[in-house]
């Protein structure tokens, strides 16, 4: 029985479109906000506790920021398109987005969902810097799993 969590180090993690190479370059940070599960108030007159059951659940955000912005690179650029077209990224082993946790383990978003782009584009730049962009999406119509690779 071991007796400490497992350690993920980020040194080993990545974010991809579709398989493991097509890496989106200059990624430095993600976020997975996880599922929030709304509550339904039940309650009728006369009951002075009120009384819930459980609603919908919102299967989250996804959020990539301090990425390097690279305008050429076709994984940022892909990102971008699904923003400015509508388009859905599906769940996918050729084309859906899978955020790493280790070589061999990745995130991503369940069979009957998909996540919708909702901000791409921004660039954020300083004097003694590199040029820093972002990239945001919903989470829909399933939840995010863990899922490995086959050796």
């Amino acid at each position: 029985m071991a007796d400490r969590a497992t350690t993920l180090s980020g040194m080993f993690q990545k974010v991809t479109l579709g398989g493991a190479a097509s890496k989106i370059l200059g990624a430095g940070t993600y976020t997975i906000s996880g599922i929030a599960r709304t509550t339904v108030d039940c309650s009728e007159f006369g009951v002075q506790v009120a009384i819930y059951e459980f609603g919908c659940a919102d299967a989250g955000t996804i959020t990539l920021s301090g990425v390097s912005y690279d305008p050429t690179d076709p994984a940022q650029l892909t990102l971008l398109a699904c923003v400015q077209n509508g388009t859905k990224l599906i769940h996918s082993s050729t084309s859906g987005i899978r955020f790493w946790i280790n070589s061999t383990s990745f995130l991503t978003v369940g069979t009957s969902g998909h996540i919708l782009m909702t901000k791409a584009g921004g660039v954020e730049a300083d004097r003694c810097g590199l040029a820093k962009t972002s990239f945001e999406g919903q989470v829909s119509g399933a939840f995010m799993y863990i899922a490995a690779t086959i050796a």
